[in-house]
């Protein structure tokens, strides 16, 4: 018993003394990261995209191949739920989004349209939403694609970021367009979304390098201008993602850095012109598409021998800039890390080497560089509630990173006293 308090009271003495002392610090989430890896089932093609339901009880998966595996979630296991064969692929699937209420998945290929199935019935007859209309003279559907899908909060509209600089939001109860934005971006757009749980404001952003936010509340359709615009980036955005708190953004770019932006300091709008100059000429002088997939040091090689006098963005408002993951050949994705089990402290990508990254928000470091693939990481997605994080890889394996070590927290103390809180 006496050895027993005098061991609790010099845990707790230490535990006071490292507290307050200067040294560096590791929190009990960065323990606790996800990077045991597994494989969870082979495909025949390559993954494009995957996604949890909000509620994290179901993941679904979109194939090249043209087909949708949605899988139940229980725990840390998954089991396969149901599989749809989409209809209507022309080259691949896109991008899949399922509605927050469960009842509709949206998918787009390059075909023209974007296309809506019942969750719970996969036999059911699937719905058209079409990409161009009338105005929209001289384009050739084929040409078409949404690159990037996000439904409202209250899953009633559909936003759709199309090739060509435009974004589209469907109003699926009248089942008409509500917004149709034809000069959003001066390229293709990449990425859209809606604010956390909001239908006004709208995310965009695109090959130009520029990322923008719109308020359909005072957006004149006739002569659109966004709100803010954040200029930095030297080429093409691939992603963005928003935190829950609305008050930073992040954008992952093919000049190979991800960005976190504060959404109360924009960029002058006066800089975006030139900022997207910029980026015309960068990717004239270097296309992603075919740069050999590969080690981060290979891409960034193949870019710097390709890059022109005007690579370097003129001006850059981001609050901090991340660097070590590769982009190349897709448009690779990187989010915030969940609210309820890390605080989204973390910013997490997959990566054109097979690597899944990882870096701290706060001391803007990456923290996790963790093998698993043989191909390229497209998509990463992490659980809302569980330390488990799905990779949608081009090798044709969905993967699974994962913590386990339940009890080592409390032995790292016991048997090394290096646990810092």
């Amino acid at each position: 018993m006496l050895g027993g308090g005098n061991k609790r009271r010099h845990f707790l003495s230490d535990l006071h003394y490292r507290c307050q002392t200067s040294r560096p610090s590791t929190s009990l989430t960065s323990y606790l990261l996800p990077r045991h890896f597994y494989v969870v089932e082979h495909y025949p093609n390559q993954l494009y995209c995957g996604e949890f339901t909000r509620d994290g009880e179901y993941f679904l998966v979109g194939c090249k191949s043209g087909d949708i595996m949605t899988y139940r979630v229980e725990g840390s296991t998954l089991h396969r739920y149901c599989s749809y064969s989409c209809n209507n692929v022309n080259v691949s699937i896109i991008d899949t989004k399922v509605c927050p209420r469960r009842e509709k998945i949206a998918y787009s290929s390059w075909n023209g349209y974007v296309y809506l199935v019942d969750f719970a019935n996969p036999n059911s007859m699937e719905c058209p939403l079409r990409l161009l209309d009338r105005d929209d003279r001289g384009v050739v559907e084929s040409w078409m694609c949404a690159f990037s899908l996000s439904f409202s909060g209250d899953g009633r509209e559909l936003i759709a970021g199309l090739s060509g600089g435009m974004f589209v939001v469907y109003d699926l109860e009248m089942c008409t367009d509500a917004v149709r934005n034809h000069e959003a971006h001066l390229a293709d757009v990449n990425c859209v979304s809606f604010a956390h749980d909001s239908n006004h404001i709208i995310y965009s952003s695109g090959d130009d390098g520029v990322l923008k936010i719109w308020d359909r509340r005072i957006m004149n359709e006739r002569a659109p201008q966004p709100v803010s615009v954040f200029v930095g980036h030297s080429h093409g955005i691939t992603r963005h993602d928003a935190r829950e708190d609305l008050r930073y953004l992040i954008t992952n770019s093919k000049d190979q850095s991800i960005k976190m932006w504060d959404i109360r300091r924009p960029s002058p709008k006066s800089v975006v012109p030139l900022a997207q100059k910029t980026t015309q000429i960068n990717s004239q002088f270097w296309d992603y598409r075919q740069c050999q997939a590969g080690r981060r040091s290979v891409v960034v090689r193949e870019l710097t021998h390709r890059r022109s006098q005007f690579d370097k963005a003129q001006h850059d408002d981001c609050v901090l800039t991340f660097t070590g993951h590769a982009v190349a050949s897709t448009l690779i994705r990187a989010r915030f890390s969940p609210s309820f089990t890390t605080g989204q402290r973390y910013i997490y990508t997959g990566s054109a080497d097979g690597h899944l990254y990882m870096y701290d928000v706060h001391s803007g470091q990456l923290v996790l560089d963790q093998g698993g693939h043989i191909g390229i990481v497209r998509d990463v997605n992490w659980h809302p509630t569980e330390p488990m994080i799905l990779t949608c890889s081009f090798d044709k394996t969905l993967g699974c990173y994962h913590y386990t070590e339940t009890a080592s927290l409390w032995e790292s103390y016991i048997d090394h006293g290096s646990f810092y809180v």
